[in-house]
């Protein structure tokens, strides 16, 4: 099952750089009807809203400086290599992370670029904070948007901290494919958080279904 999965996880990697490519401008279109929700109910936005702000601050004052350390953000990272691992039927034999940022997790079987490029677009602990609001009644609601909020400057900061070219997971993977994926991979990520955050779990379907639409009107304009 292990190997099957792999094969095709890595025989579809082209095709995929090139579909998320080809998706990107549906993607970013689609962030129009996003924002004009989010600023059409500032009172689901703005508890959002606060807890980026109060990351920000906290981020730039502390966590950016080279003493407070990167033992959290290197294990959330390799906590989301992990994740996909298991994901893929991989047995995780171990995780490690230092203050000084270095990391590593390791499992057995051969391995996919799905692996090693997940933590530069999934935001793990927002999709656990997410799936808390899910399932949590609306008594915790201002909490969660706070906390979502936080999560989701934390994942952009460290993202960007770990994307460089001495990152030995994108150089598995290729600066070539992560420039082609990327880009739409983060862009959706991000567009399905927001529309969650504006209307719920639904509106972040009809965001996905506006980037489905903008990108399949692409191609017939392409294909005429």
């Amino acid at each position: 099952m292990q190997r099957s999965i792999n094969r095709l996880i890595n025989g579809l990697k082209w095709p995929v750089a090139v579909l998320t490519l080809f998706m990107l401008p549906g993607a970013t279109s689609a962030l129009g009807p996003v924002f004009a929700v989010l600023l059409d109910f500032p009172e689901r936005t703005g508890p959002f809203v606060s807890g980026f702000i109060m990351y920000t601050l906290g981020w730039w004052f502390i966590f950016r400086k080279r003493s407070a350390g990167a033992y959290l953000s290197t294990l959330e990272h390799e906590l989301t290599h992990a994740l996909f691992a298991l994901l893929t039927f991989h047995k995780v034999t171990g995780i490690k992370a230092s203050w000084s940022g270095k990391g590593s997790m390791h499992f057995q079987g051969g391995g996919n670029w799905l692996i090693m490029v997940a933590p530069y677009f999934v935001p793990t602990v927002s999709l656990a904070v997410m799936a808390l609001m899910y399932f949590m009644d609306g008594g915790n609601a201002h909490a969660l948007q706070v906390l979502l909020g936080a999560t989701v400057c934390y994942h952009a900061t460290s993202t960007w901290n770990e994307t460089h070219r001495h990152q030995t997971d994108l150089q598995g993977v290729g600066f070539l494919f992560a420039l082609l994926f990327l880009p739409a991979a983060n862009v959706l990520s991000y567009g399905l958080i927001l529309s969650v955050v504006g209307g719920g779990w639904p509106e972040g379907g009809a965001y996905l279904m506006a980037v489905l639409s903008s990108t399949w009107d692409l191609a017939a304009n392409l294909i005429r």
